[in-house]
């Protein structure tokens, strides 16, 4: 059965009253941007980050396959390539914010991927907020900078935007890392960030300690610390949730899909998705789609 393509969607696609913009960054309010732009909730992926923060309603947002319950107030974050859908109650309310890497890495370079909360497999791309003014009067205040148009807008923006990142951030860690030690915490997101660089290619944990100066022993060590993983569990989770997006979101064949990722051919593919899903690829395409 062929599966229809999923959108990918670039920041001059969404609707804006500004005749000019150097495509780098756009705001709009949640409840706004559900009622302008058509199929939003169906899935789809974007080339660009995504901050949206839900400050009323309920619903459900699905990321790769993992579907997550909307309780405000709270802050969910997409990476480019990452595909995602929602289902939202009409009373919907938030702010969402989309922003190019270089529009953020032309003053931080590398601070962007070493946020936790974007390029991981393993870490929740959302953080509950605490219920008190400090993030809606944030997002606001760059809401309302983004509206008008003066002098310097896109430095106030990053700045307000590093701001938020960093909060979050600060957030993230107190929440999801309190009991790990930093250094192999570091270590296991620079691994991530590597694999997601190089896993069509490389699949040995031995290719990863050795770009880390680390042995494979001491890599199977921080991640297991760390995520509760192998790092051969964390290659293989990046290979098949690649394989899950093109199964469930492209027209490519079974044998298409298999060539992509670096298989020998389709049987081998076949084994390694039943092994690592529970399923074979046909099955989980026609199960899920």
């Amino acid at each position: 059965m062929k599966q229809k393509q999923f959108p990918v969607y670039c920041i001059e696609e969404f609707p804006s009253e500004e005749k000019e913009r150097d495509n780098v960054f756009y705001m709009t309010r949640l409840e706004t941007l559900v009622k302008q732009f058509e199929n939003i909730d169906k899935p789809h992926s974007h080339t660009f980050y995504l901050v949206m923060m839900v400050t009323e309603g309920t619903g459900t947002h699905t990321i790769d396959f993992v579907t997550h319950q909307i309780e405000p107030p709270q802050l969910f974050f997409l990476t480019p390539g990452q595909v995602h859908s929602w289902n939202l109650s009409p009373d919907i309310k938030g702010i969402s914010v989309f922003f190019e890497a270089n529009f953020f890495l032309q003053h931080y370079p590398q601070r962007l991927y070493q946020y936790p909360f974007f390029h991981s497999q393993q870490h929740k791309p959302l953080l509950a907020l605490p219920a008190d003014d400090f993030w809606p009067d944030l997002m606001n205040c760059m809401y309302h900078e983004y509206e008008r148009q003066l002098p310097h807008r896109n430095e106030v923006l990053l700045s307000y935007l590093h701001i938020t990142l960093e909060n979050a951030a600060r957030l993230y860690r107190s929440e999801t890392f309190q009991d790990k030690a930093p250094g192999a915490v570091a270590k296991v997101r620079e691994f991530e960030l590597l694999l997601n660089q190089h896993f069509l290619q490389k699949r040995e944990v031995k290719d990863y300690a050795d770009m880390l100066h680390i042995t494979p022993n001491h890599l199977n060590v921080l991640c297991k610390s760390t995520v509760g993983k192998t790092a051969s569990q964390l290659i293989h989770e990046r290979v098949i949730v690649e394989a899950q997006r093109l199964l469930l979101h492209s027209t490519l064949s079974i044998k298409e899909i298999a060539y992509k990722l670096h298989f020998d051919d389709n049987s081998y593919f076949s084994r390694f998705f039943k092994k690592y899903s529970g399923k074979t690829p046909e099955q989980f395409r026609k199960v899920e789609g």
